[in-house]
């Protein structure tokens, strides 16, 4: 493929929606060192500004318990955490979940963790409650900052195993209840939601999207932002990590997104901001494509293409220190993270990277390309090989049963993808540094396979994956012609490749 580009060009402006917000497992791991190491290191490389993690009110977290009737609050644990996150520079995005069990009025519970989904015995108590909460992080942390947070009410209620029996009144109240609380605080608190699952069988409709919206205006909430986890799979979740799965076509992201905005575009709130606080590839904690090359261009190419459509994606998860359905028996056990649990840096780590080093401006795009400008005139080229699951075999049942060297048998692999560069408008010299990841260039997966995919890493096993993690760099120094420069590039199947130019 030609990539043609005068560098005299205008060119159009970039939001990165792709580094707005991060997803983790539940807010108590984050009080974990190996979690916040984990966390550090992402922050450090890529700059996502906000993280959202599930059970904020869990037991784990002794926010909230009863002495004789009597409602005590503890926030240190809370403090600890958002203590942490600040102090590296990224934000809450408040997920007001699960319920604390004294506060509860059943025990019915989900995953691992046994997080409480049943609504509140007493209103009035839950809305005290929200109103500790919010006026203790008003103190501890200022007026103006906490009006830069989110505030999303529950996980995926739509689901009986999120929220009993998926009982849509009781969540609007619910939210009702909840947005009144926070709004009588500070009306410039941001709350929104209904944060429900993937949209499975129904693309490009999210579920209880429009009977939220109309619920919302119909009771006059002020309503800042609509969540939802537009997940590309036939089924919207996976709780049990069974990889019970079934992926959709290559455009799922797209028809999702562009059914939302229609949806909001009809109701009473089209302009407000559209927050899609989770995704990856599908919704299991144990489908081994998590920890394959497949996820670097999968990240690259769906966040380019859905520019526009949404305020943020927030990819699931920052790390494989997850338990919602118990730690993985293996260092490579297809879990969400962008680091497994040893810290090693997986594909999804470096699709994230490389969206990181785009410019502000694209100057031009096309087929599994982007050509853009940083602000000190660095030209910043990104080119990948998406390869996207066989039409045969889409059933992660499948891809579950198939050994760690033949997970790459279940895509449509396609051949190398030649990119000719031809750039007008250069200096004499030209500083060229290329990156690339591809099986046999950052792929710790690959890098752990041919090592014999052992179930347990010794630590010399640790050094050599470390090593294998990174990706492959090199400089070149170019002089052009006639101020015109033409690089060839070829990218391997699932392979990622950014080209940096400056003056030499």
């Amino acid at each position: 493929m030609k990539i043609d580009i005068n560098l005299k060009q205008s060119g159009r402006p970039i939001i990165p929606y792709w580094s707005v917000c991060v997803g983790g497992g539940r807010v108590g791991e984050a009080l974990r060192a190996d979690f916040r190491n984990h966390l550090e290191m992402v922050r450090h490389e890529i700059p996502f500004q906000y993280i959202r993690m599930h059970g904020l009110f869990h037991e784990d977290m002794m926010v909230y318990h009863e002495e004789n009737g009597r409602p005590v609050v503890n926030w240190q644990y809370v403090d600890l955490v958002y203590d942490h996150w600040l102090s590296i520079g990224i934000r809450p995005f408040v997920e007001l979940s699960f319920m604390p069990y004294d506060l509860a009025s059943g025990t019915e519970t989900v995953f691992w963790w046994k997080g409480n989904i049943t609504p509140p015995k007493e209103w009035a108590r839950w809305e005290w409650f929200i109103g500790e909460y919010i006026g203790h992080v008003i103190e501890r942390y200022g007026i103006e900052e906490v009006r830069r947070w989110y505030f999303e009410v529950w996980n995926e209620p739509d689901l009986p195993f999120f929220w009993k029996d998926s009982d849509f009144a009781a969540y609007m109240e619910l939210f009702e209840r909840t947005t009144r609380v926070i709004k009588g605080i500070d009306t410039h608190l941001r709350v929104g939601g209904p944060a429900s699952a993937g949209f499975g069988s129904n693309p490009g409709v999210p579920p209880w999207g429009e009977k939220f919206l109309a619920a919302c205006a119909e009771r006059k909430l002020s309503l800042d932002f609509f969540s939802t986890h537009p997940y590309p799979t036939l089924y919207p979740v996976d709780t049990e990590g069974r990889g019970y799965m079934v992926w959709d076509g290559p455009g799922r992201l797209l028809e999702d997104a562009h059914g939302c905005d229609k949806l909001l575009q009809a109701s009473a709130y089209p302009t407000i901001e559209r927050h899609y606080t989770e995704w990856s590839s599908s919704p299991s904690p144990r489908d081994p494509v998590h920890d394959t090359a497949f996820m670097a261009s999968f990240i690259v190419d769906n966040n380019w293409k859905a520019r526009g459509l949404m305020d943020s994606l927030s990819f699931w998860v920052v790390s494989d220190i997850f338990e919602e359905c118990r730690q993985g028996d293996t260092p490579f056990h297809g879990g969400f993270g962008l680091v497994n649990i040893q810290g090693l840096k997986k594909a999804s780590y470096h699709g994230y990277w490389f969206l990181s080093r785009l410019g502000n401006e694209v100057l031009a795009e096309g087929d599994c390309f982007t050509v853009t400008r940083r602000r000190n005139n660095t030209i910043a080229v990104l080119m990948w090989n998406y390869c996207h699951y066989r039409d045969d075999v889409n059933d992660s049942r499948l891809m579950a049963a198939a050994k760690p060297d033949e997970i790459y048998n279940l895509f449509d692999i396609q051949p190398p993808r030649e990119f000719v560069l031809n750039l007008i408008g250069v200096g004499p010299a030209v500083r060229l540094q290329v990156t690339r990841f591809d099986r046999d260039h950052g792929s710790v997966y690959d890098a752990w396979v041919a090592m014999g995919a052992p179930l347990h890493i010794l630590p010399a096993d640790l050094e050599v994956l470390r090593r294998h993690m990174e990706l492959d760099v090199s400089v070149h120094r170019v002089a052009s012609t006639g101020n015109t420069l033409e690089w060839i590039t070829t990218v391997q199947p699932f392979g990622v490749t950014l080209l940096e130019i400056s003056s030499g």
